[in-house]
């Protein structure tokens, strides 16, 4: 029986919730210009650039990550030699805010626009890189008993982000000049205004409210040895790893939860390079028309994943649900939705002609596979996205996020969930190129096999290792 009142009796007390909620809603401000321009990214860089295609986008996608990646290294590092996430989670935010103005001129550019598109998603995830540091600090500043309430936040906060873009969809493209000739307000361009207070907001939010928490001294004295943070090189980042390793830790589950994140972050990985052009190829749907219904999409996801965030937090679910079975139900989703979603004769259309005037359907000068295979039913990929992205996917990342802040234990965990995040962003990178060239090349089916087929793995393995998972469930 679940009874919320009974668990609102254990007061929520602002002292114990501010810093964490500070992280949730700088996460949440932070991951504004990824969620609601990636809704637009390949209608618009199609329209203002037509030497743009399905592969180039994926590998601009994967160069994001790419970004993302290096950084979060970067600023774990930066965050550790100080003692303190402050100074870089706001060197992130300032890159993002210039890569945000960047974006908002990309009309003047006279051509070979997507180049500089390009150069704007590295920034974009050059400026990410500082999430890991707001994992790292929810897992500081919260107790065993929270923490996974507040991971739960932190990611129904990543979705709600997202949501804004539905007011921008009845806008129309080129829409209202703003200043002659190429600074316009459309559909694809008034999210970057968004992003850009958003980025402000939240740099006033770090400099004025984020606290930064006193060093943890545990990893400091073991086996007498001490680190200074002040002394930054190579040797002082490997003995840091040296010290890190000598710790009490099973190092087989931190790989099976490092290799499970990896695998979770496939979904959107290889969707985030291949939903447009498949809407836009085989639906014969325009740019316009995109926008408007991913964005309703992202409306559902947001409220869902919203729900599930307050079931948490009210009904204190982290105490009841096991994040073993949280996987295990993401993972079952995620599987039963490749199945829905492949193109079976009985419930498939055939694929849109191409049109050169609308400039959508399906090109067989681009695509071979244009006359051999059926489009993906809409309604039932739309439904299955929407639960993926609003339940099944952030019920992965709450499981192995609490899982492993658990694992690793009560050190500075900076380091170790910036190599978290790492892997997860090594799937982010590999995902879009190796979904946009699997879809050039073969088509959406494939996808649906050798995804679906990851997966099973993946929770066949989970499965193998219950019984070690369960001291940190």
């Amino acid at each position: 029986h679940l009874s919320c009142d009974s668990d609102m009796s254990q007061k929520f007390t602002w002292s114990e919730w501010k810093r964490p909620v500070v992280a949730i809603v700088l996460t949440v401000l932070c991951n504004v210009e990824m969620s609601i321009l990636s809704l637009g990214e390949w209608p618009y860089m199609s329209t203002i650039d037509h030497g743009a295609t399905a592969s180039f986008f994926g590998y601009a996608t994967a160069a994001s990550k790419a970004g993302h990646a290096v950084f979060a290294f970067v600023f774990a590092v930066w965050a550790h030699k100080i003692s303190g996430i402050k100074i870089p989670v706001l060197a992130g935010r300032c890159i993002t805010l210039a890569a945000c103005i960047m974006y908002i001129f990309v009309e003047f550019i006279p051509s070979n626009r997507r180049w500089w598109m390009l150069v704007c998603y590295v920034l974009f995830g050059v400026g990410i890189g500082t999430s890991p540091l707001l994992r790292s600090y929810i897992a500081r500043v919260t107790t065993d008993e929270n923490r996974s309430t507040a991971y739960a936040l932190q990611n129904g906060g990543l979705v709600l982000s997202s949501v804004a873009q539905i007011a921008f969809s009845g806008l129309s493209y080129p829409g209202a000049i703003v200043i002659p000739p190429h600074l316009k307000l459309n559909i694809y361009s008034a999210p970057i205004w968004v992003a850009v207070i958003t980025n402000v907001l939240a740099i006033g939010i770090t400099v004025f409210l984020l606290e930064d928490t006193e060093p943890i001294e545990e990893i400091k004295k073991i086996e007498g040895t001490s680190f200074n943070p002040s002394s930054f090189s190579l040797a002082s980042i490997k003995d840091r790893f040296a010290t890190i390793r000598s710790l009490n830790i099973p190092w087989f589950l931190v790989v099976l939860v490092i290799f499970e994140k990896m695998v979770s972050g496939l979904f959107g990985a290889s969707l985030s390079a291949v939903a447009g052009p498949m809407l836009t190829t085989m639906n014969a749907m325009g740019g316009e028309e995109i926008v408007l219904i991913m964005a309703i999409a992202q409306i559902a996801c947001g409220l869902l994943a919203s729900g599930l965030s307050l079931l948490f937090f009210l009904c204190k679910l982290g105490k009841r649900v096991s994040c073993r079975v949280l996987l295990v139900f993401s993972n079952v989703i995620v599987i039963l939705g490749y199945v829905i979603t492949y193109p079976f004769p009985f419930d498939s259309t055939p694929i849109q002609p191409w049109n050169e005037t609308t400039r959508t359907g399906c090109n067989p000068l681009e695509y071979s596979w244009c006359d051999t295979q059926l489009a993906v039913s809409f309604i039932p990929f739309l439904i299955i996205m929407v639960i993926t992205m609003s339940l099944a996917i952030p019920a992965a990342l709450l499981s192995l996020d609490t899982i492993y802040s658990k694992i690793i234990g009560n050190i500075d965990q900076n380091v170790m969930q910036s190599v978290f995040v790492i892997a997860e962003d090594i799937i982010q990178i590999v995902g879009p190129i190796y979904g946009s060239a699997v879809y050039t090349a073969l088509g959406v089916n494939y996808i649906n096999y050798i995804n679906g087929g990851i997966y099973i793995l993946a929770t066949l393995i989970w499965l193998a290792a219950w019984k070690w998972l369960l001291p940190y469930n």
